[in-house]
C-alpha cells in the first residue's frame, strides 16, 4: 500500500508539473505573438497615416502652380518604400496625377467606383480596398483608396496608393517564430492579403476560419485555428486596428511550441515508467518470498494433487497426439499407419472366422490431371468428397484408410457370401464415378480402378494383401480404368517389371519389339467399316504382349514419347502404303499425337514428308488429340493443329468428357470428330442420367458440324442405345477387337463388321 501511495504522489505530481510547464509555454508563446501583432499592426496605421498625409499634399494638385504639387506628391511617394506608386483621381474619377503607369480596365475601374461609394456610405471607414484581393494573387501590392479634400471638407478627388504588403511584412522576416509559424494580414472579410512564413511570402488566399476572425467584434484576441484543416492546430493572436482596413493574424503551430516539452515529458514519463517499474519489480519479489514460504509448507499438501493432474494431462496429450498420429488431416481416414494396426488387428481375429474378408485398394484415375490442370486446392477438395462417399457407403464394422495421394484401402469384413464383395465393388464403383459438382466452381468427373485382394487366399498378412490388392488395382487401369479386378496369382506385383520395361523401351523402339494393331470404326447407318483406329503394342521378348497402358506412361515420364510418336506414325503411313500396293479398299488410319509432339511446330513437316514418302495424301490419315492438350497452354498446339487442317487432316477429339473440356472450348479449335470417352458407354445400362448427357453431347456435336464415335462398345443394348440417339460411328469388343495387320486387311476387303 506505500508503494501504491508513493507512486500515486509521484505520478500526481509529474503530471501537474508537465500540465503547467505546458501552460507556462503556450502563454509565452501567445505573448511574443501578440507582441508581434501589435507592433505590425501599429506599423499599418503608421502606414495609412502617411497615405493620408500624401492625400493632403495631393490637394495642392487641383491648385496652382501646378508643377509644385507634382514635385511634391512625387517627391513623397518616392520617399516613402511602403508604396509602389500612386494615382490622383478627381471627382470623376478621371486620372489627373500618376507616379508610374497603371493599366486602368474597366474592371478595375468598376471596383474603383464601388470602393468610392464605400467611402460614402454612412459609418464607412476613410481608407478602402479596390477590388477583390484574391483576384490579385501574382502581385504584393494592395491597391487602396483615400478621398481628398479641399479646404472647405467637400471631397475634390481621391488617391489610389499601391501599399507594398511585401516590404512590410519582410521586416518581420528574423521574428523567431518557430518553422510552423506565420503572419497573416487579413481584410474585412477574412481574406488573407499576404501571408509570411519561414520559407517566404505568399500572395491572397482563402483560409479556413479566418473570417471567424475578421467578423469578431473584438479588436484582439486569440483563438485556436485549423487553418489547413489537416487537423494541425495553431494558437492565432489577432489584433485590429480602427484607423485601417487590416487585422494582422500572428500564428504558431501547437506542436512547435510544444515540441521540446513534449520531448522532454516522453523522457520524463519513460523514466517514471522505469521507476514504477522498478518498484513493482522490488514489491513483486518482496511478495514473492513471502508466497515462497506459504508454497513451501503446501508444497508437501499440493504434491499429489499436482502429480494427479500432470498424469491427467499427460494422457490427454497422448490421446491427441495419438489422434494426430493415426488419422488422414485432409480426409479425416485412418492413415497408412493407423489402417495397417487396424486391418492386423481384424485380420487375426479373421483367422477364427467362417466369413470372409477383402481388401479393397482404390486409385483414382486421372487424378494427376486433375491437380495439374485445376489446381491442387480442387484436388484436395475432391479427396475429400470421395473419403465422404467412402465412408457413406461402406459399414460402420468396416476399415477405411487413405493410403497417400489418391489412393484409398477398404478391409469388408465378416462377409458371410464370396459375391457380396462384386456388390459391394460395384456399388463403390458406381458412387465414386457420379460427378463432383461445386469443386471450387468446378464439376469434376473422376473414376476408380480398384484392386480386390482376398484374405486368407490372397496373402495371409496386410503387407501381402495391400501388395496384391495393388498389383490387382493396376490391372483394372490396364483394363481401361473405372473397374475392378480381382487379384490373380498370375499378376506380378513386384515392381521389377515396370523398372525392367522402362529401362528397355527405347531398345525396343529401335529394334522394332513394337507392332501395331488396328480396331475398326464402323458407321451405324449400315455398319460399314470408315476408319481404323492404331493402337501400338510391345512383343516383349520375356514378357509377351505388353498393352500400351504399361508403356505409354513411362515413355512420358521418360521423355520418350515423342520418340515413340514419331514411329507410330511413320508405322501408319508404312502399313497404309502396303494395303494400297496390294490393292485393298483403305479407309483412314487415326493415330494419337500427344501433347508433348504437339508442343513442337516441326511435326507438321514430318508428318507432310512422310505422306510424300510413301505416295499418301492427307485424307489417308487422321490425328486423334487427348482433352490434356486443351489444359496446358496451347498457343502452340493451336497453330500446329490449324496447320495440320490446313493441309487437309482430320482432327478427332479422344476420350471426350473424361477430362475438363466443354463444347464452348472445342468449338474454337479445327475438331473434326468427338469420341465419346467409353466411361459414358459403361454406365449407359444403370444410368438415365449418363444416356441423356451422352444423347446432348451427339446433339450440340452435330449443331457443331462434327462426326460423333462412341468407344467401348461391349454391349449390344450399348450399340442399340448410340443408334436410336444418332451416333456417327462406334468402336469396340463387340464388334471388334483390336487385330493385327492381316486380320485387318481381311476386315479391309469385306468391308462390313457384324456384332460378335
Amino acid at each position: 500500500m506505500l508503494a501504491v501511495a508513493a507512486l500515486t504522489v509521484i505520478w500526481a505530481g509529474v503530471w501537474h508539473r508537465t500540465q503547467s510547464e505546458r501552460q507556462a509555454l503556450e502563454a509565452n508563446a501567445l505573448a511574443q505573438q501578440r507582441g508581434v501583432a501589435v507592433i505590425l499592426s501599429e506599423n499599418l496605421t503608421q502606414v495609412v497615416d502617411r497615405g493620408r498625409l500624401i492625400a493632403i499634399a495631393a490637394s495642392a494638385w487641383f491648385e496652382d502652380p501646378q508643377p509644385d504639387a507634382i514635385h511634391r506628391l512625387g517627391g513623397m511617394l518616392a520617399a516613402d518604400q511602403a508604396f509602389l506608386r500612386g494615382v490622383l483621381y478627381d471627382a470623376a474619377l478621371k486620372p489627373r496625377f500618376q507616379s508610374s503607369p497603371l493599366f486602368e480596365g474597366a474592371d478595375f475601374m468598376q471596383q474603383l467606383r464601388q470602393a468610392v461609394g464605400r467611402l460614402h456610405t454612412p459609418g464607412g471607414s476613410s481608407v478602402e480596398f479596390v477590388g477583390d484581393p484574391t483576384r490579385r494573387s501574382d502581385r504584393w501590392d494592395v491597391p487602396l483608396v483615400l478621398p481628398v479634400f479641399e479646404p472647405g471638407g467637400a471631397v475634390r478627388g481621391y488617391l489610389l496608393l499601391s501599399l507594398d504588403l511585401g516590404y512590410l511584412l519582410s521586416l518581420y522576416r528574423d521574428v523567431e517564430l518557430g518553422p510552423s509559424g506565420s503572419i497573416h494580414v487579413l481584410a474585412r472579410d477574412g481574406t488573407a492579403v499576404a501571408e509570411a512564413r519561414p520559407e517566404g511570402l505568399s500572395g491572397p488566399r482563402k483560409l479556413r476560419q479566418m473570417a471567424d476572425i475578421a467578423a469578431s467584434p473584438s479588436v484582439d484576441g486569440h483563438l485556436t485555428l485549423d487553418m489547413r484543416g489537416d487537423g494541425d492546430t495553431q494558437l492565432s493572436v489577432f489584433r485590429r486596428s480602427d484607423r485601417t482596413p487590416f487585422t494582422v493574424v500572428v500564428s504558431r503551430g501547437r506542436d512547435d511550441i510544444l515540441g521540446a516539452h513534449t520531448r522532454f515529458s516522453l523522457g520524463v514519463w519513460i523514466t517514471l515508467c522505469a521507476l514504477t517499474a522498478v518498484l513493482v519489480l522490488v514489491a513483486w519479489v518482496w511478495l514473492r518470498s513471502l508466497r515462497r514460504q506459504q508454497s513451501l509448507i503446501n508444497a508437501l499438501s499440493r504434491s499429489d494433487h499436482e502429480k494427479h493432474g500432470l498424469i491427467v494431462l499427460l494422457e490427454d496429450e497422448k490421446s491427441r497426439a495419438l489422434t494426430l498420429a493415426s488419422f488422414d488431416h485432409l480426409t479425416g481416414l485412418n492413415n497408412r499407419r493407423m489402417f495397417n494396426e487396424l486391418a492386423a488387428s481384424h485380420l487375426a481375429a479373421a483367422r477364427r472366422s467362417k466369413k470372409h474378408y477383402a481388401l479393397l485398394y482404390f486409385d483414382l484415375d486421372r487424378f494427376k490431371l486433375i491437380n495439374d490442370s485445376l489446381g491442387h486446392h480442387v484436388g484436395d477438395l475432391l479427396l475429400q468428397a470421395v473419403a465422404d462417399r467412402l465412408r457413406e457407403n461402406v459399414r460402420s464394422s468396416d476399415i477405411v484408410g487413405r493410403m497417400g495421394g489418391d489412393e484409398f484401402a477398404v478391409l469388408i469384413t465378416g462377409v458371410e457370401n464370396v459375391a457380396d464383395i462384386d456388390v459391394i465393388a460395384a456399388k463403390l464403383v458406381a458412387e465414386i464415378s457420379r460427378p463432383y459438382p461445386a469443386l471450387d466452381g468446378h464439376e469434376v468427373h473422376v473414376t476408380p480402378s480398384i484392386g480386390i485382394a482376398f484374405f486368407p487366399r490372397d496373402g495371409h498378412d496386410i503387407t501381402v494383401l495391400c501388395r496384391n490388392a495393388d498389383a490387382a488395382m493396376y490391372q483394372s487401369k490396364r483394363a481401361g480404368r473405372g473397374r475392378y479386378t480381382y487379384y490373380d496369382a498370375a499378376m506380378n506385383p513386384s515392381g521389377s517389371r515396370s523398372l525392367t520395361l522402362e529401362r528397355q523401351l527405347p531398345r525396343a523402339i529401335a529394334d522394332g519389339e513394337l507392332v501395331l494393331h488396328f480396331q475398326p470404326k464402323v458407321q451405324l447407318s449400315d455398319m460399314r467399316i470408315v476408319g481404323l483406329e492404331a493402337l501400338v503394342r510391345w512383343r516383349h521378348p520375356e514378357f509377351g504382349l505388353v498393352y500400351p497402358g504399361e508403356f505409354i506412361a513411362l515413355a512420358e515420364a521418360s521423355g520418350l514419347i515423342a520418340e515413340l510418336g514419331d514411329w507410330v506414325m511413320a508405322a501408319c503411313c508404312s502399313q497404309l502404303a502396303a494395303w494400297k500396293s496390294q490393292g485393298l479398299p483403305t479407309v483412314p488410319v487415326a493415330f494419337n499425337v500427344s501433347p508433348h509432339q504437339l508442343r513442337d511446330e516441326q511435326v507438321v513437316q514430318r508428318i507432310a514428308s512422310l505422306l510424300d514418302q510413301h505416295g499418301l495424301t492427307a485424307q489417308d490419315i487422321e490425328i486423334e488429340i487427348t482433352e490434356s492438350c486443351l489444359v496446358e497452354p496451347i498457343d502452340v498446339a493451336v497453330r500446329v493443329l490449324g496447320r495440320l487442317e490446313a493441309m487437309g487432316l482430320r482432327i478427332g477429339l479422344d476420350d471426350f468428357g473424361s477430362g475438363f473440356s466443354s463444347l464452348s472450348q472445342v468449338r474454337h479449335l479445327p475438331i473434326h470428330k468427338l469420341k465419346i470417352d467409353r466411361s459414358f458407354v459403361n454406365d449407359l445400362r444403370s444410368s438415365n442420367d449418363v444416356g441423356v448427357i451422352v444423347t446432348s453431347i451427339i446433339t450440340l456435336a452435330h449443331n457443331l458440324g462434327m462426326r460423333v464415335v462412341a468407344e467401348g462398345v461391349e454391349l449390344m443394348d450399348q450399340l442399340l442405345y448410340l443408334k436410336t440417339a444418332n451416333c456417327d460411328e462406334v468402336q469396340g469388343y463387340f464388334l471388334s477387337r483390336p487385330v493385327g495387320a492381316d486380320d485387318t486387311a481381311r476386315l479391309l476387303q469385306h468391308g462390313h463388321v457384324h456384332p460378335q
